[in-house]
Order: C-alpha cells, then sequence, then structure tokens
C-alpha cells in the first residue's frame, strides 16, 4: 500500500522473501479454527487411562494409581500401542485425572448438617463520641439454613469472642451442637500437647461443654471449610454498617443488630427457596437449649502495683490505689473492663474501661484523693490537679491546710456517685448562695440530690447555718426548787 517492493520489506522485517510474497498476496485472512486433528501416538492409551482411573475412585485413597504405576501396567498388558515415553505417560494421567476429578481450582456445594454454626470476625469503623473508631463485628453463621447473627466487640481477644457467643446464644434460645472456628490465635482456642499436635485449650473445652457444642477447627489457610460465614461476614458488613454507624452504648446497638438479624433471616434462601426463619426453626430441633447458668468468661491474672499506684496489662496502665504499693492485686479481665481486685478476690478495689491501644492509660484520681490531702503541696504537680474545673482550681488556691482537706473529702463524696461537670455544678452553686466553706458543699450536694420539686418552685433552702452557742443559765429563774 506504500509502494514499497518486496526486497524494501524484507530489510524492514528480517522476513524471508517468499512470506513476504505470500502475505502480500493473500486475500483471505480469517483464521483457521477448525484444522482436522493429526493422529497421535497417545490416542489408543487414553480410554485405557481415563478407564482405570475412573475405577480408582472407588479405591481407598492409598491404593490407587500412580502415573508410574500406570505407565508399568502399560508396558505389561499393552505393549504394542504403547509408542509414548513415561514422561509422556504422566502428562497424559494428569490431564485425565483432571477430566474425572475437576480442577484443582473447582469447588463442589458441600451438604452441610443441620444444627452446626461457623463463627469468625470482622472488621469494620463507626462513630462513638463523635469519633471514627474501629470495631469488629462477630459472625455466628448456620450453613444449612443461612442464617445469621452478629454482635459488635472492641476487639478480637479471647473474652470478646465468649461474650459475643454467650449474647447471641441467649437471643436465639439455643446453642448449635457444633462450632467451626478458624485459627483465631488472639482468642487462644489452640494449644499443643506433648507430642506437638493441635487441640483445643482446656478452658475452650469447659466453656464448649458448659453450653453443649463440640469444638471443631478448620485446617490452616483453610477459609472455604467455613465459607458460609466468610461470606456472611461480608453481607452484615455491607447491609448493616454503610454507613458508618454511631455506637452510644454498646450493650443496646447489640440488641437493635440482632433485631435486624432477625429481620434479615425473613428473606428467602438462595437454593431452596424458603424463608430462611423457617429453615433455622427446623434447625433448632438439632440443637440444645441455652443454659441460663452463667460461665464466666473472664480470664484472672496477678499484677504487682508499681510506686505510682499502677499496674501493666497488656501494655497499658491502670491506676489501683496508692495504698496498695508493693502489693499484688489480681486483674478480672473481660471483654471491655478491668476490674481490680484484692489478692485473694475478697474485695473489688476498682474498674476501669479496657483499652487496646499500647500506652494508653485510664487514672480513676479519685483513689488519689487521700495521699493528695496528705501531701497537699504536691497538688499542683499530680495529673487530678489539670482535669479539675477551674473553679475548683481557683477554690482549692485560697485554703490553708486543713481547709484543704476538709475540701477534697467533699470533692471525693461527689466524684463516688458523679463526675467533675457535676462537681462543678455544686461549688458554683454553693457560691452563689454566699458560702464556700467545705461543710457548706456538702450541704449543698445533698440538696441536688434530693428531689424538692413536691414542695413547688423558688423554695430558699440555705446552705450554712450560723454558728451560736447554747446558754441555758435564762431558763434557771423559772425553776423552783422543789421540796419534798
Amino acid at each position: 500500500m506504500e509502494g514499497k517492493t518486496y526486497s524494501d520489506i524484507s530489510r524492514m522485517t528480517g522476513r524471508n522473501y517468499r512470506t513476504i510474497k505470500k502475505y502480500v498476496e493473500m486475500e483471505d485472512f480469517n483464521e483457521e479454527n477448525h484444522k482436522a486433528k493429526r493422529p497421535n501416538k497417545s490416542d489408543a492409551l487414553r480410554p485405557i487411562i481415563n478407564k482405570w482411573l475412573t475405577e480408582d475412585k472407588s479405591r481407598h485413597h492409598k491404593q490407587r494409581h500412580t502415573a508410574k504405576r500406570i505407565y508399568d501396567r502399560l508396558k505389561e498388558e499393552h505393549p504394542d500401542i504403547l509408542k509414548v515415553s513415561d514422561r509422556t505417560v504422566r502428562n497424559i494421567v494428569r490431564e485425565e485425572r483432571g477430566k474425572i476429578y475437576g480442577a484443582d481450582n473447582a469447588h463442589l456445594r458441600l451438604e452441610h448438617p443441620g444444627g452446626e454454626a461457623q463463627v469468625d470476625f470482622g472488621k469494620f469503623e463507626g462513630f462513638e463520641n463523635g469519633t471514627l473508631r474501629k470495631f469488629h463485628e462477630l459472625i455466628l453463621s448456620f450453613p444449612k439454613s443461612n442464617a445469621g447473627f452478629a454482635v459488635v466487640t472492641r476487639s478480637e481477644t479471647r473474652e470478646a469472642l465468649l461474650e459475643g457467643l454467650v449474647t447471641i446464644f441467649d437471643f436465639i434460645g439455643y446453642v448449635p451442637n457444633a462450632i467451626w472456628f478458624d485459627q483465631m490465635s488472639s482468642a487462644a482456642l489452640r494449644t499443643r500437647d506433648e507430642r506437638g499436635l493441635t487441640k483445643v485449650t482446656d478452658f475452650m473445652i469447659r466453656f464448649a461443654t458448659h453450653y453443649g457444642f463440640i469444638v471443631k477447627l478448620c485446617n490452616p489457610n483453610s477459609g472455604h471449610e467455613k465459607g458460609n460465614v466468610e461470606n456472611k461476614v461480608g453481607t452484615i458488613r455491607r447491609n448493616m454498617f454503610v454507613p458508618e454507624p454511631v455506637i452510644t452504648d454498646l450493650e443496646l446497638f447489640n440488641q437493635e443488630l440482632l433485631e435486624k438479624c432477625l429481620k434479615a433471616n425473613k428473606e428467602t434462601h438462595y437454593l431452596l427457596k424458603q424463608p430462611i426463619e423457617k429453615l433455622f426453626e427446623q434447625e433448632k430441633n438439632l440443637m440444645t437449649p441455652f443454659n441460663k447458668i452463667p460461665f464466666d468468661t473472664a480470664r484472672y491474672e496477678l499484677r504487682k502495683v508499681n510506686k505510682y499506684g499502677l499496674i501493666d496489662f497488656s501494655g497499658c496502665r491502670y491506676s489501683v490505689s496508692p495504698k496498695y504499693v508493693g502489693q499484688y492485686v489480681t486483674l478480672r479481665i473481660i471483654a471491655n473492663e478491668i476490674e481490680i481486685l484484692s489478692r485473694d478476690l475478697s474485695e473489688t478495689i476498682t474498674s476501669h474501661p479496657r483499652l487496646f491501644g499500647k500506652g494508653e492509660e485510664s487514672i480513676n484520681y479519685i483513689d488519689f484523693i487521700d495521699m493528695i490531702k496528705v501531701r497537699p503541696n504536691a497538688l499542683k504537680y499530680s495529673g487530678i490537679y489539670s482535669l479539675l474545673p477551674a473553679s475548683w482550681q481557683d477554690y482549692l488556691e485560697t485554703l490553708d491546710r486543713e481547709s484543704l482537706r476538709q475540701a477534697f473529702n467533699a470533692l471525693k463524696m461527689i466524684l463516688l456517685e458523679e463526675d467533675l461537670d457535676y462537681a462543678d455544678k455544686v461549688l458554683k452553686e454553693t457560691i452563689k448562695h454566699g458560702s464556700s466553706s467545705p461543710e457548706a458543699i456538702k450541704i449543698t450536694y445533698k440538696r441536688l440530690k434530693e428531689d424538692f420539686g413536691f414542695y413547688g418552685e423558688g423554695i430558699y433552702l440555705p446552705t450554712d447555718l450560723p454558728s451560736y452557742e447554747v446558754d441555758t443559765s435564762e431558763y434557771d429563774i423559772f425553776i423552783r426548787e422543789v421540796t419534798r
């Protein structure tokens, strides 16, 4: 088309003169898709190999033909048609086995027995107190009916897993007869025996026995063994956590979430064309009724209180009380809370929300008020001072040592039931009525805590009473001597 000669095109492409001439003169460029298959030396072998491999399906897997054994049999029984090498026979065996057993990446639809469940965690983001945070969804699905239930947790710890399962068991009123778990190393479900073989931990066995189900562990890297729950994790995340939910009360949120799951189970089963909830009701006949006796899913650990009155746990620090410095205390670890008990578990010292970020601290400064009363000079250098409302900081500046001690007694009384915002309200209310003594603060607090709605609006109650001395001498003149 550009007027070039065959020689020019040959120099440009490096192709032979005859090849160039062939394509220049060609008029039909359709691809030849139906070429006649040429006879192959292995064609006569394929029916025989296929027959042997098909017969293997009914044999024990340890007594099936290998490629080498097939080649040896062909040499023994069909030497007249064996015209190919051992390597070619191996290739034929691989191809024919693929036809019989399917490709390696093919999947069969599994028949799940009723009453069994699968469990897994997923992740999503939600708003809490105006901040976008990471949460976890714990999913329990039932492959037979395709029913699924979910609760939200703050972590994937063992405590979160077990408490979440109990919440779901209680909601549906039944416990599956078996539950499939994957590796879940964070949940500490697996351990190894003296021979190095994987087994379920004793704690998990006790939990499963208490609620009446069998623990089944998936093989490593075998997510397909619990594909139903894998799919359910994504389905629930897309349908119930988009857009990002707002979580103010986690327990209430989970109850509402379980109700949503119940509503979702009204849909029709993708294969059986029946309502999922109807199929799930049938599955309940194969389950165990929920055991109402609580199982303590908490973990208990001993910790020593350091010189600052703190203990360390999982990279975070929690306050105890200065009076326990140098002593051992017991931590009761649950999904979202850390309870600090005395070593013999006889006394609850304090509690904290459970932290999950490395280096975070939870300090109950009320535990340190008694120390500050003894060491008032350290007040400005303590963490509690910076947390106090401005009104309290200004107020404490005006007090002498004894009044400071009494003021902290009043503050401690308030913080035992209320927060610092309420303490700020009490102090401002006290000052408004022209008094600022620690005793007046206590009276104001008690007044605000009582309900005076019965007396109507506008009632004035003094926060301070004037001091006075009792003198009964004036009454002596009214007393006559009594004689017998």
